[in-house]
Order: structure tokens, then C-alpha cells, then sequence
């Protein structure tokens, strides 16, 4: 070897231990994240990848699921490594409950990078699928009025119980470290998946979203649906080249799941409105045609409306042939008449399919019997009281009937077997040293309804 070779090859070795002296390994989970979530059954794979500071260094790591109450060790098997990314496949357990779970991975003895719950077990996916979706949150921090909005928009969901949960961007107002920090807080109180996407608002803060989120855009699978997340904030209303051809390719792909698209920016508008995706709009309304995507979900515009596929704006009605494209209301930010086919809130929409068949997406917000062509769900209308004597009345003052709304109860004799006066026992688990029971109920529209435990049959001698 030459001098100058041998010379090449110990600056090398230098200045890589001292890179390695100076800058600690780092490894984090790039995904799945709160926001891109796994979804998966019990005895499936999950492939979640890492990233490392240091190029082709990969520790080893042990991996758990942590619900709380349990542990799951999970096997690893085969990997795929590239420059700093390594993706990893594991096994879960046959005898895994479901439930939402973070996930854990240990290097050594003591460190431990956790993202919690971003790993959902299910046992299958319902034949009545429903999903919320709201956008353009309120800003968070500050006189926390915001904070305090968007936990009751929060409770308001896990009442209704869905599916899954998307947060169509605009989903962090200013793009402070702070205000990324306080909205992973309050979308880990979420129970359902929550599959996130970022808006233009996002921009102001890029380097936190990506630090919490890592992805622009990204799909999630869920049984027989793809959710698809596209990124129409990175150059104002636009789509590039890239993503278009990486949508593509997942459409080729669907191995025959239904596609459900988010995106930030509405595809169609009216004259004289603003703020809607201006490059390959039209690619992706053909694309979607192709693959008969049922419904098309966007923020933005801080008020209700709806398209038909042909761009024409529906006021007649929400059951029309194609595929509905729909703008949801703000869910805290300023609301903006001219851009509002309903009448002005702070909402969310409820979602729902039935076999893979959109059912519906819209609200009957004049209580005429009908559902309006666009509305949404007004926040402020499903609340929970506890009382004294451990009973809890859930108030659905809402124009729609709510199958299998969930409400949580402590169990204070957890030695007497019980059974609920309404609904039925799904979940038995522990918080802070209680007893708490998860109940499944129906709830009427404009109800309330009390629940509490009782004896069970065999306790009470009958």
C-alpha cells in the first residue's frame, strides 16, 4: 500500500473515531409514529423502521409493546438495511389483546425509545367501518383556550368510538416546538388510530413536524382499507411529480383495498375561491375515478362543502354518484362564511361505510329529518357527566343516533362480578391504581343516557 493510501486510509479511521466520540449514536423510530400508525392483528408482522446517526450502524434492540397493564417481548426476524435506515420485521403474539400500544425498543441496558401508541391490535375490521376527521385545529397554547377546545373535540371522539381518526392538516398553527408537544399530548389521548397529514401551516414549523411525524406523506392500512395522506402544503396548493408518481404506485398496488384519500387542500373549488391543489389536480380526480375511491377528505377552508367528481358544488345533496369531495369545517381556527355551504361551527365529520359502500359523511344540522348536503358535526353537543354513586349520563344532543359509543366507568367493588345497566362490558383495565370498565351503548339522538354496575345475576342470588 502507498504512502498516500495508508496516509488516506488513518485520517479516515481519525476522523471517524472522533466523529464517534463527539457525536454519541443516536437511533430513533422512524416510523410507526402517532400519526402513522401500524395496524395489525394479533400472530401478523410489523415492520417498523429506524433510523441511526452513525451510516450502517445498527445496535442491536430488543422490542416490546407496552399497553400499560401488559408487555409483549416481540420476535424479530428478517431486516433490510440501507445508508441509515434499517427496516426491521417482528412478529406479534398470538396471545396479544387488542388495543393501542407503544412501542419500545431497548439498546443495552438503559436506553429505551418509545413511541407511544402508534401499534394497534384489532381483531377484525367491522362490516360498519366509521372514521372522524377534522382539520385546521385551534392554536395551542397561550390562554390554553385552544388546548381546552380541542380535549373536548377529543372527548367527544372517543365517545363516538370510531375507527380510526384523521387530522387533515393545519393541525399545528405556527409550528412551535411547544405547540408540536402539546398536540402529540392530546392526539395520544385519542383511542382510535390517529393517521395525520400535514397543511400549509405546517411550513411555518417544518423542522417539528417532521421531528414528530418524520413523513410528509404516507399510507396506512387498515383490514380492506388504504389510507392515503397526501402533502399539498410543501409548495402552496400544489402537487409535485414525486408524490403523484409514489400515488400512483400505491394505487397499483392496492392488492384490492379501498383506497380513502386526506389531503389539506380541496381539489375543486367555485370561482372566486382560493386556497385548492392548482398542479395535476385534474391527474388526481382521473386517478381517483380509476380506482373508485370513495370519498375524498380536505380542511382549508374553515368551512363545509362539497364537490361531485365533475367539480360542481352539491347543495341538493350528499348521495350522489362518484366520489364526494369533501371540505370539513375548521375544528377551532377563524370560520370563513364565503367558503361554507352549512351554517357556521367548529366541527368535526363522521364518517361512515358499510362493507366498503360510503353510507354517510354528513349531518343533519336543522334537525329536518334529512342529512344536509354538506354539513358537519357541531362540537359542543355530546358530553359525559359523572356522578357521586359512580353512574355517568352521556348527553348526545345531536340529530344522530350513535351505535356503540363508548363511555368509561370505575368499578368500585372490583370483588363483586357486575354487569352494566345499559350496553355491555368490552374492556376491563386499570389507571392510576383503578378499576375502570370500557362500555359499549347505543345512544339515541337528542338522549340522555345514565349507566351504571350492578350485581351481576349470580352475586345478587337469582
Amino acid at each position: 500500500m502507498s504512502h498516500r493510501k495508508k496516509f488516506a486510509l488513518t485520517a479516515t479511521l481519525i476522523i471517524i473515531a472522533v466523529y464517534w466520540m463527539l457525536f454519541p449514536v443516536r437511533v430513533e423510530i422512524q416510523t410507526p409514529r402517532l400519526g402513522i400508525p401500524v395496524i395489525a392483528r394479533a400472530g401478523e408482522h410489523i415492520r417498523p423502521v429506524i433510523k441511526t446517526s452513525v451510516p450502517f450502524y445498527y445496535p442491536s434492540l430488543r422490542w416490546r409493546l407496552d399497553d400499560g397493564d401488559n408487555q409483549y417481548t416481540l420476535q424479530a426476524g428478517s431486516s433490510h438495511s440501507g445508508l441509515s435506515n434499517k427496516t426491521i420485521t417482528l412478529k406479534l403474539p398470538e396471545n396479544i389483546r387488542p388495543g393501542a400500544y407503544s412501542l419500545l425498543a431497548e439498546s443495552g441496558k438503559d436506553t429505551v425509545i418509545a413511541q407511544r401508541k402508534t401499534v394497534h391490535i384489532i381483531d377484525s375490521v367491522p362490516e360498519d367501518f366509521s372514521l372522524v376527521q377534522l382539520a385546521d385545529l385551534p392554536t395551542l397554547g397561550g390562554d390554553e383556550s385552544g388546548d381546552a377546545l380541542l380535549q373536548q373535540i377529543i372527548r367527544e371522539i372517543n365517545i363516538i368510538n370510531p375507527n380510526v381518526v384523521l387530522f387533515t392538516g393545519d393541525i399545528a398553527y405556527g409550528g412551535s416546538w411547544d405547540q408540536y408537544r402539546r398536540l402529540t399530548e392530546a392526539m395520544a389521548m385519542v383511542d382510535a388510530p390517529v393517521i395525520a397529514v400535514a397543511g400549509n401551516h405546517e411550513y411555518e414549523g417544518w423542522a417539528g413536524y417532521l421531528h414528530y411525524f418524520t413523513k410528509a406523506y404516507h399510507a396506512v392500512d387498515f383490514g380492506r382499507y388504504k389510507f392515503i395522506s397526501l402533502n399539498s402544503g410543501h409548495s402552496r396548493d400544489q402537487m409535485t411529480q414525486s408524490q403523484f408518481q409514489w400515488l400512483r404506485e400505491q394505487f397499483q398496488h392496492l392488492q384490492g383495498k379501498i383506497p380513502i384519500v386526506q389531503i389539506h387542500h380541496p381539489l375543486h373549488h367555485k370561482e372566486g375561491q382560493h386556497g385548492y391543489v392548482h398542479v395535476n389536480a385534474d391527474k388526481l380526480v382521473a386517478l381517483f375515478k380509476q380506482y373508485h375511491v370513495p370519498i375524498v377528505l380536505s380542511g382549508h377552508w374553515h368551512g363545509d362543502m362539497v364537490f361531485d367528481e365533475r367539480g360542481e358544488e352539491r347543495h341538493d345533496t350528499w348521495d350522489f354518484p362518484g366520489t364526494p369531495y369533501v371540505a370539513t369545517t375548521t375544528a377551532g381556527a377563524d370560520l370563513r362564511e364565503a367558503y361554507s355551504a352549512s351554517p357556521l361551527h367548529h366541527g368535526y365529520r363522521l364518517i361512515r361505510l358499510k362493507n366498503a359502500k360510503l353510507v354517510s359523511y354528513t349531518y343533519d344540522y336543522d334537525g329536518d329529518g334529512q342529512r344536509d348536503a354538506a354539513a358537519s358535526i357541531p362540537v359542543g353537543k355530546l358530553n359525559v357527566t359523572y356522578h357521586a354513586d359512580d353512574t355517568v349520563s352521556i348527553h348526545n344532543d345531536l340529530n344522530e343516533y350513535l351505535p356503540n359509543a363508548k363511555v368509561t366507568l370505575r368499578v368500585a367493588d372490583v370483588k363483586t362480578a357486575f354487569q352494566p345497566t345499559h350496553g355491555k362490558v368490552v374492556r376491563h383495565w386499570r389507571r392510576n391504581g383503578e378499576q375502570l370498565v370500557d362500555i359499549l351503548v347505543d345512544l339515541p339522538p337528542n338522549s340522555t343516557t345514565t349507566i351504571g354496575l350492578e350485581a351481576s345475576a349470580q352475586e345478587s342470588g337469582e
